[in-house]
């Protein structure tokens, strides 16, 4: 404790200025928005570095499951979308999808960019997470985020090797599902339980079942006929339901980014009409 005085004592000023300058900087970053959107990048950058390192740690105990789920899942996919299996699990997939509905035809052309999970948040209010992928892999903001047993969240922020996607356990995060009959709703999380989120707007006299599917309904980011989860239970006033997730967001280790090629010709059509 002497010391520590002795210390304090004879470096004073030293200390006083090192407390100014911090004082300083916080007041020029809160006053500059260039400064502070480059400090927020290259905090980011770092954050980034060290949640990768992080994952090499810890990735070892669980990576013989989840290699095992990544080789499934992708001979999956390529042999439904017709496309030879490759060596390489984790290459790049794109095709070209073609659906009739009500004697419509709809073609859609998608990408998906296999990531890896640097960090995972689902206690927290708005829960986020950090994919080692950006920029240079053709990540975008906006890009619906879905792993192989259901979707995950949208991408909202990107740097040149990593991004950040706000989850779908997360606050005003609501996403467009619909039930076996195709009656839409709204689904979103009320920040309780990370298994379970809540499904609105299906009217009474649709019936829906306990462990009936939830799918998504092509509304929005996310591909159409995408598992969500299953019902669990209906509200005591009949006008919610709770649905079990088809994954649980702890486990998160491996995603796809989907790029709708088609979808910023959609969004430029859409803006048009509205400025009219």
């Amino acid at each position: 404790m002497r010391n520590l005085i002795f210390i304090l004592k004879r470096y004073y000023n030293f200390f006083i200025f090192l407390l100014l300058e911090i004082i300083c900087l916080s007041i020029f970053l809160r006053n500059n928005r260039y400064q502070q959107s480059s400090w927020v990048n290259s905090s980011r950058s770092i954050s980034g570095s060290l949640f990768t390192q992080k994952e090499k740690l810890f990735g070892f105990f669980s990576l013989r499951t989840v290699n095992d789920s990544l080789v499934r899942e992708n001979a999956r996919l390529k042999q439904q979308l017709g496309i030879p299996q490759i060596p390489n699990h984790l290459k790049d997939t794109s095709y070209t999808s073609t659906t009739v509905r009500d004697s419509v035809k709809q073609t859609t052309h998608y990408r998906y960019i296999p990531c890896k999970v640097l960090n995972n948040s689902v206690d927290l209010k708005y829960n986020f997470l950090t994919l080692n992928a950006g920029y240079k892999k053709g990540i975008r903001k906006n890009f619906a985020v879905i792993c192989d047993k259901g979707i995950v969240g949208r991408i909202t922020h990107v740097s040149e090797n990593y991004s950040v996607a706000a989850s779908l356990l997360s606050d005003k995060f609501v996403v467009s599902a619909m039930v076996g009959d195709g009656t839409v709703g709204k689904l979103f999380w009320d920040g309780d339980n990370p298994n379970l989120v809540t499904l609105s707007g299906i009217p009474q006299s649709v019936k829906v079942k306990q462990k009936d599917s939830v799918l998504t309904s092509g509304f929005g980011i996310f591909p159409e006929n995408i598992l969500i989860g299953r019902a669990a239970e209906k509200s005591k006033n009949g006008t919610t339901y709770k649905v079990w997730l088809s994954h649980d967001f702890r486990k998160l280790h491996y995603v796809y980014v989907i790029e709708d090629i088609t979808q910023i010709e959609r969004i430029l059509l859409e803006d048009s009409t509205q400025s009219e």
